[in-house]
């Protein structure tokens, strides 16, 4: 049984399964860089995720086996916040997530201005504006992959 474990920095997202890994050179803070809107233009947003999505055939080619885990495992930057808005508060990791959730966390985020996102009962403040890029990537990856769930876990 393997696990690919995909890990968020700022600026780079890895990829690792059994003895195959890969890193691509876009992450959450070189996403949300290019994102100038407040709320976010769906041009931007499509962007964003296209720009994760390229890179991901480098992922392919590096590490094959990433269509092969049998689970998916997500950590790194940003990753606990999407967890609190999906729960609406302080989440318990790992947390179990499909990837609908994941798309419904994007699509609550990217619809509100920085004002209105502050509200969010489990967004933390120091994520209110990074999270648009944390969820660009995780969009970007997990359309590319298509896992049927993941589980968002400690870094």
């Amino acid at each position: 049984m393997s696990t690919l474990r995909i890990t968020l920095t700022s600026s780079s997202i890895s990829f690792e399964v059994d003895d195959q890994s890969a890193i691509i050179p876009v992450g959450p803070a070189t996403l949300g860089a290019d994102i100038r809107r407040n709320p976010p233009a769906p041009e931007e947003l499509t962007n964003a995720i296209g720009l994760v999505m390229d890179h991901m055939e480098d992922v392919e080619r590096e590490a094959p086996a990433v269509w092969f885990a049998d689970t998916v495992e997500i950590a790194g930057l940003g990753v606990a916040a999407v967890a609190a808005v999906e729960v609406g508060g302080a989440p318990e990791l790992p947390l179990p997530v499909s990837i609908e959730a994941i798309e419904d966390v994007f699509r609550t985020v990217v619809t509100e201005s920085t004002i209105d996102r502050a509200l969010n009962p489990g967004l933390p403040p120091e994520m209110v504006e990074p999270i648009v890029g944390v969820t660009c990537a995780l969009v970007g990856v997990l359309r590319f992959l298509r896992p049927a769930a993941v589980s968002l876990v400690e870094a």
